[in-house]
């Protein structure tokens, strides 16, 4: 028979958020892939767990999946957690649950903590609809494509962010949307945690007087509409013909191409 992965979610900070379920089935497992041993032997200390440790991260994922798939073929169990939280998520454990899939290796979730739920909870905004983009992009033209195709619909966008890159990243939000509302959420569940609210400039001049050490969430709202569509429905009442609405909007703003179009297409059905 073959072993069977078990995707098990830990701690995002306060190593005392795990569930029972999943130290019983640390406790099992025949092996433990992790992204760091030195960060996941701390947990496993604390709840006194022994167990084969398997270093499994972005830089050696090729390698190790092809390993941990014959290793659960040979009728073994394969624990699967990340440094804090949900594993899968922003990490290669997704790799490893796909090549499970394809060899018909049984699946099983432990749920747990989350670093993107327990900050939208904290955040104070609203909740739903909300889109999870994973780590804000370094590259001039993927910041443009992830503006025009995301920072335009109604709703909560979150990202996970360094803090080598906050500061860089907040300017650039602040360029494209200085009045955008957000939080900035610091080591969730930490001794150090830490919530910043406001318009993302006011954000921006928080943080800049504080330690800058840890990990971030950054959330940013997305409610009130938007000038390019007020000025969609004053040109749209003075009868201005489709093209020159999309002539008009897209040279006036930046990245709404696309989001003319749909509009258009809405609102001009036959």
């Amino acid at each position: 028979m073959k072993g069977k992965l078990f995707i098990i979610s830990t701690p995002i900070g306060n190593l005392s958020d795990i569930t029972l379920r999943a130290i019983e089935t640390l406790k099992n497992v025949d092996y433990i892939a992790c992204e760091d041993t030195r960060v996941t032997i701390k947990l496993l200390n604390k709840y006194k767990i022994k167990g084969k440790l398997i270093s499994y991260h972005s830089g050696n994922e090729e390698k190790r999946r092809k390993e941990i798939i014959e290793i659960l073929k040979s009728g073994k169990n394969v624990g699967l957690v990340s440094d804090a939280g949900t594993p899968c998520i922003s990490d290669p454990g997704e790799l490893i649950v796909k090549d499970a899939i394809e060899n018909n290796i049984e699946i099983e979730v432990i749920p747990g903590p989350s670093a993107i739920i327990t900050s939208l909870l904290i955040s104070g905004l609203k909740t739903t609809p909300f889109i999870f983009l994973g780590f804000f992009p370094r590259k001039k033209i993927e910041i443009e494509k992830l503006i025009e195709k995301y920072f335009f619909i109604k709703g909560t966008l979150i990202f996970y962010e360094s803090p080598h890159r906050i500061l860089d990243t907040l300017k650039i939000l602040i360029e494209n949307f200085p009045k955008r509302k957000g939080v900035l959420v610091k080591e969730l569940t930490k001794i150090y945690e830490k919530i910043y609210r406001g318009k993302l400039i006011e954000i921006y001049d928080q943080i800049q007087k504080s330690e800058i050490k840890g990990e971030y969430v950054i959330l940013i709202e997305n409610e009130e509409k938007e000038e390019w569509e007020k000025d969609f429905e004053i040109l749209k009442s003075l009868n201005f013909s489709k093209e020159e609405i999309l002539n008009f909007l897209t040279k006036k703003f930046k990245g709404i191409k696309n989001l003319v179009k749909k509009r258009l297409i809405n609102e001009y059905r036959d």
